[in-house]
């Protein structure tokens, strides 16, 4: 069975505020709720990168973001989210700007 969920979220931030905030893997303890616990290759946001989160208060409970892609002139992200007990979440988030000038986020 396949289950197909698209989470989305609006914002009064502007796109470029979001993108800020997302592609900076320093900034995730802002809006994620978990610890970065380690970025393999270190540097900004690439390609083949591996990042490993924690719980803020459980490290035990770890899962990690694997970047396949990414194209920041057009806002997008392609990453897999592996979590325990073999569960890998394959997305591909954009950010849209609104009408209004904040941002829709989408996970697809």
């Amino acid at each position: 069975m396949l289950v197909n969920v698209c989470p989305a979220a609006d914002t009064k931030a502007p796109p470029d505020r979001v993108w800020s905030a997302i592609a900076s893997i320093e900034r995730w303890p802002e809006w994620t709720g978990a610890a970065v616990l380690s970025v393999e290759p270190p540097g900004p946001m690439q390609p083949g990168q591996h990042i490993r989160l924690g719980a803020p208060t459980l490290r035990f409970l770890q899962f990690t973001i694997d970047i396949s892609d990414i194209d920041p002139q057009h806002r997008w992200i392609d990453l897999v989210a592996r979590f325990p007990f073999g569960i890998d979440n394959y997305e591909h988030l954009t950010l849209t700007e609104t009408q209004e000038g904040g941002t829709l986020v989408r996970f697809n």
